[in-house]
């Protein structure tokens, strides 16, 4: 995404009119990564790799586990 007028979002933009304003105004896009992956034509793993430990597994990307494709015999 882009197009955000006013980062970071935090608790205090509650307080300041003109910033949350500013955040609510903002005039959001998909870039030219986000459009490709809903489009299959790139992968958001490749550009955000995994490596971290989650209760006791390693977590890498290697071995993602993604939704295939609906497969309906008549």
């Amino acid at each position: 995404m882009s197009g955000l007028a006013e980062w970071p979002f935090t608790p205090e933009m509650h307080d300041l009119r003109h910033r949350r304003e500013r955040y609510k105004a903002s005039r959001l896009s998909l870039t030219a990564l986000g459009r490709a992956i809903p489009a299959q034509a790139d992968d958001f793993s490749l550009h955000n790799p995994i490596h971290r430990w989650w209760g006791g597994t390693e977590l890498t990307n290697d071995r993602l586990w993604r939704w295939g494709p609906v497969l309906i015999a008549l």
